[in-house]
């Protein structure tokens, strides 16, 4: 009779066990994605800054050239196409995050 009682109990102790055990290994591993799925997150914010500050450099770059008198009328109208060009793309930049 023990033995009849013991062995169910001993079955499902065991699945216990290897069902809590599963779980926590499942969440560990969860948790060294979301840490690596953050750490890389961080450093695509610091690499969007980054072009970001360029952008607005050649942006001011590019308005200082298209307005200085010895620029050629036609360069100064690419230069004017390009920043239009990039307000355009910076603009549309919310759309990808």
């Amino acid at each position: 009779m023990v033995f009849r009682l013991g062995l169910p109990v001993l079955i499902m102790l065991a699945g216990t066990v290897w069902f809590a055990w599963s779980s926590y290994r499942r969440a560990a591993l969860a948790e060294q994605t979301v840490a690596e799925l953050n750490s890389e997150t961080k450093a695509l914010l610091q690499e969007v800054r980054s072009l970001e500050k360029a952008v607005a450099a050649a942006e001011q770059g590019l308005r200082t050239l298209s307005s200085h008198p010895s620029v050629p009328r036609d360069v100064a109208l690419t230069a004017d196409l390009t920043l239009a060009d990039i307000r355009r793309l910076t603009e549309r930049k919310e759309l990808e995050g």
